[in-house]
């Protein structure tokens, strides 16, 4: 498939994730899949993108490479920003821990000591509106709180204790996070995640393939193909989100193009 790239954004801030011809095969011979190939894409330090596709299209092979769980067959990766961190559509919060006592897990195994981690993870609760559930274990919470706390938990993974590092910022890998929760739940957690990232300027790349989650939340958005992933079109999202006719405009836009790319996959 030719690559229609109309827009990009300048190179105003240093990269934290380059990605050059990659391309990323399972498997060998006549068994083999091939899930990504010749993969271009360039990622800001603080920037929020969006990655757009079809189920099967390699998004989560994407995050995968980025976050150093897997090796590309082909092409490079290089990931300046520090501390890759993951977000699931499931919590994934260690049930007999509270959840402060969760959040403070990553910074625990990077070995920080109990008071710092301690401060952290409350500061990490208040951000995400739950410093008041601290003590209460995982059943206690509800599907869109457990979310919250796994937000915090990534969050002290990607920043650690949130002092100047030498590794640069934190990188946050969020895989349809949301994609199990009710539309009203899903809603205010966009809004929590904005505020969020505004917060702490985190890096974050979102894998979703709901359109109007994507032009809500990027400041850029990139579609890739069906099987094997590759990046057919990026759209800067207009930095003014109250503009309901420009967002309209880029929603139909960006369905219009996904439902080529589906269409043609179907052909």
């Amino acid at each position: 498939m030719t690559v229609d790239i109309t827009t990009r954004r300048a190179a105003a801030r240093t990269s934290a994730v380059e990605l050059r011809g990659v391309g990323k095969t399972f498997g060998t011979g006549a068994g083999a899949v091939t899930a990504l190939d010749g993969i271009d894409l360039q990622v800001a330090d603080g920037e929020f993108v969006c990655v757009l596709g079809a189920s099967g299209c390699g998004k989560s092979t994407l995050l995968n490479l980025l976050a150093g769980l897997d090796g590309q067959t082909s092409g490079s990766v290089r990931v300046s920003a520090g501390r890759p961190s993951f977000m699931f559509q499931e919590a994934a919060l260690m049930p007999w821990l509270t959840a402060q006592r969760n959040v403070e897990l990553p910074l625990k195994l990077a070995g920080h000591g109990r008071a710092a981690r301690q401060q952290r993870a409350r500061e990490l609760l208040a951000l995400v509106r739950l410093d008041d559930v601290g003590g209460k274990r995982p059943h206690e919470l509800s599907g869109g709180m457990r979310q919250r706390v796994s937000l915090a938990r990534a969050l002290a993974a990607a920043t650690g204790l949130g002092t100047e590092s030498s590794e640069g910022p934190g990188l946050l890998l969020m895989d349809e996070p949301f994609a199990a929760l009710d539309a009203i739940t899903r809603d205010v957690l966009q809004g929590e995640l904005l505020r969020v990232w505004r917060a702490t300027g985190t890096t974050i790349v979102f894998v979703t393939h709901d359109v109007r989650e994507a032009v809500r939340l990027a400041e850029r958005v990139v579609l890739l193909s069906s099987r094997p992933g590759t990046v057919v079109r990026e759209w800067t999202v207009p930095a003014d989100g109250h503009d309901a006719e420009r967002q309209a405009q880029l929603h139909d836009d960006i369905t219009g193009r996904l439902r080529q790319v589906i269409t043609s996959h179907a052909a």
